[in-house]
């Protein structure tokens, strides 16, 4: 089978599991609502009538489906921010099946596109970089300058586009995309409430999966390391 047909193949099973687990994820917490939300709800509708109240949390209602494809993406991603989470036993029970194989599939996808990442490096470095002195210069200059392309390429540009639409400040969109990418997840910022979604809902769901897409790409490009020989770096061959 061709490769790419293969890895398309991938990405359609990858998706299909995902949208097939928010499902069933939504199905088991039909109620679920992440806690910063409801608190601001809370907060903030103390004095309004019952029809007010009814009409928030409606606005809600339309991207729970979504919500739940982001906590997917959280699990199988490994970055959990945490402000989605399972309460019900038959949830955690779910979270835990769904993670388990969810996991090493997603990042067998991503060694596979990491490796192309990592081929590409190399025929970049054997053309351009031939003529730096010894293999330890030109290996040197290569991980320097993809270092300086993943960077701009993976949290520089995207925090330009996350801080306008979350209407956060750059510093804070640049460390959300660190947390993300490094797959930390502290939690302390996960995006896509900001009040650009709450106008316009239906951009959320496109958001979310941009996100994913972001995900996949961005963490591909950082196991892609383990694919350029780094050993070899010191040893000189």
């Amino acid at each position: 089978m061709n490769e790419y047909i293969r890895l398309l193949l991938l990405f359609v099973g990858l998706f299909t599991y995902m949208f097939i687990g928010a499902g069933l994820f939504h199905a088991l917490e039909p109620g679920w609502i992440w806690d910063d939300e409801w608190g601001n709800i809370t907060d903030g509708v103390q004095n309004v009538t019952d029809q007010n109240m009814n009409d928030t949390l409606y606005n809600f209602e339309p991207r729970s489906y979504m919500e739940a494809f982001y906590f997917c993406a959280t699990v199988i991603t490994t970055i959990g921010y945490g402000h989605i989470y399972p309460v019900t036993g038959a949830a955690k029970f779910f979270t835990a099946i769904f993670a388990n194989f969810g996991i090493p599939a997603f990042f067998y996808i991503l060694a596979i596109i990491g490796r192309k990442f990592a081929n590409l490096v190399e025929a970049g470095e054997s053309r351009f970089f031939s003529r730096v002195p010894g293999p330890y210069g030109r290996r040197t200059v290569t991980l320097i300058l993809v270092e300086l392309l993943g960077l701009i390429l993976f949290i520089l540009i995207p925090a330009a586009i996350i801080s306008t639409v979350e209407g956060w400040s750059y510093g804070d969109a640049t460390w959300y995309l660190f947390v993300s990418v490094s797959t930390i997840g502290f939690g302390d910022l996960y995006g896509g409430y900001s009040e650009f979604f709450f106008a316009f809902d239906a951009t959320f769901g496109i958001y979310v999966l941009c996100k994913f897409c972001y995900y996949i790409i961005g963490l591909s490009w950082v196991v892609s390391g383990s694919w350029y020989r780094p050993s070899s770096l010191f040893s000189g061959d």
